[in-house]
Parts: C-alpha cells; structure tokens; sequence
C-alpha cells in the first residue's frame, strides 16, 4: 500500500539526491513480441522476443530545485539574476518617496512609473526619492505603480541548449507486510545501475492547484552487461 523513498545518484559527479516524499514512484517494462509462423495453416512456431525497455517515473510531493538540474544536465549552483518586480506608492509634493519600500533596492537608480491612462515614463530615482513628470495625470494623494529592475541572489540552474543530463543511478525502496500478523516483515529494493532522465518537463501553476513535479528516466544497460536493473528482498531482523 505504501509508495517508495527514491534516492537518485549521479554517476558523473557521485552527488545524491533523496527523495522521501513520493506520490508516485512507478516502472513500466515493455519487449517487442513477433509471432513466428510457417507451415501448412501457418502455425505458430515461435514467439521472438527482444528489445526490452524499462521506465521509470517518479512524482514528487515536494518540489525541489535539484529535479529540474536533473532534467538539463547542469548543477544548483549560486548565482544572481536581474529581475523586474513592482510596486505602489503614493505622490506627495510632486514626489514618490521609496526608501520605506522593503522591495525597492537602496541602491536604484531608474525605474519607470506608470500613469492612470497606463502610459509609461522612465524617470531616475535620487537616493530612493522619484520627481514626477511634469504632465502626468496622477497627482498629489494619487497612488500609482512603479516598476523597477533588481538584482536577486539564490540557487540558480542554467537551461543550456548545449547541454543533456547526465547518466544516474536510480533506487526505489519500499516494504512489504505479513498479512497474518501486520507488521513490515521485509524491505524490497528496485535498483536500477544507469538510466537518463527525460529533458521533457511541464511546470504548470494554476490557483488553487498543487504542483507536483514529475520526472521519467529511461534505463540503459551499462556497457558489457547485460544486467539493467536487480529486485532484492531483504528480510528484517526480528
């Protein structure tokens, strides 16, 4: 009844990601299957059978910068970026005073405001204090909207139309129960030594809708063995 913990490892870089809060933690097998026919009323002689492919795919609770890294091929590392926020902000003696704006960077020093028509102007900003065009509809006591760039720092991955992601090492584990005494009497294990997780990726942000990241790995054989992947039960000690 229980899902699976997952712990996903890159093999180029040995850093290991754990994930214990899995919606879903699936694999999906498949082969290629021809019937072989001849003969008189062309019997069924055989059934050949190759190319076989293992899925897996890995729904998260949470979501966690560290999946979309996964996807692109490329580290969480620390960085900045340039983004533009915005805010409000009333005119008092032909001015807009921002330096009580938590938002707003000490440091600005051009922004743009936006009239009651929704016309734009790009003015300067002196020591976090804007001087109001000379024309503008929005006069003293009017509150209008100011935007502005700022620089934010955080855990930032690139998406590079260069790179793929690596080779990693994918591991579902889970336990099972004695029906008679119900209690957890084993922990299996899904190992899966080389899969590639798909570049695809959907983030979809709707109200009132959680977003729960989903990921696919398609598993590989590692090369000179045949072997792609082990279950293993494991008995718990009484």
């Amino acid at each position: 009844q229980d899902t699976a913990d997952v712990t996903i490892t890159d093999i180029v870089t040995g850093k290991v990601v754990i994930n214990a809060e899995a919606q879903v933690a699936g694999i999906e097998g498949s082969i290629t299957e021809e019937d072989l026919r001849g003969g008189i009323g062309n019997k069924k002689l055989f059934r050949i059978r190759t190319d076989k492919t293992i899925d897996l795919n890995m729904t998260s609770a949470l979501a966690d910068i560290e999946y979309w890294a996964m996807t692109q091929g490329v580290e969480v590392k620390d960085g900045q970026a340039t983004v533009t926020e915005h805010t409000k902000a009333k005119i008092s003696g032909g001015e807009i005073d921002l330096t009580s704006d938590s938002k707003v960077p000490a440091s600005l020093t051009e922004a743009i405001l936006v009239d009651k028509d929704g016309s734009q102007e790009k003015v300067a900003v002196t020591t976090g204090v804007v001087t109001v065009p000379t024309g503008f509809e929005a006069q003293d006591g009017d509150e209008i909207q100011v935007i502005f760039q700022k620089e934010v720092t955080g855990k930032t991955i690139s998406i590079d139309a260069t790179k793929f992601s690596n080779k990693f090492k994918v591991e579902y584990k889970t336990i099972a129960y004695d029906v008679e005494t119900a209690t957890v009497v084993s922990d299996i294990y899904f190992i899966f030594h080389e899969a590639i997780p798909s570049g695809t990726f959907s983030i979809s942000l709707e109200n009132g809708t959680v977003y729960t990241p989903e990921i696919t790995f398609s598993v590989v054989n590692e090369l000179g063995n045949d072997e792609m992947g082990q279950i293993i039960e494991v008995p718990r000690e009484n």
